[in-house]
């Protein structure tokens, strides 16, 4: 192994940001899925939904997002 490859020290705030990116982008991946799994609609198509500004009616969402913040706490 190289000397300059021994002595790397990554940044801590780069870790930081990079392990932030990677939990919201899970987070909008499950919550996107989820969506999916309650209107029938893939996640390409509730996109498009909301850029022609058509109202959704997504109140099953917010019992299915509180159940899986209740999960994720009590594993965590």
């Amino acid at each position: 192994m190289s000397e300059s490859a021994s002595k790397f020290i990554p940044d801590p705030y780069k870790s930081y940001s990079e392990k932030l990116y990677g939990r919201a982008a899970i987070l909008g991946l499950g919550i996107g899925l989820a969506v999916e799994a309650l209107t029938g609609k893939g996640i390409a198509e509730q996109v498009a939904t909301f850029n022609q500004a058509s109202v959704l009616d997504l109140s099953g969402v917010k019992g299915l997002i509180g159940l899986m913040f209740c999960c994720a706490a009590s594993l965590g």
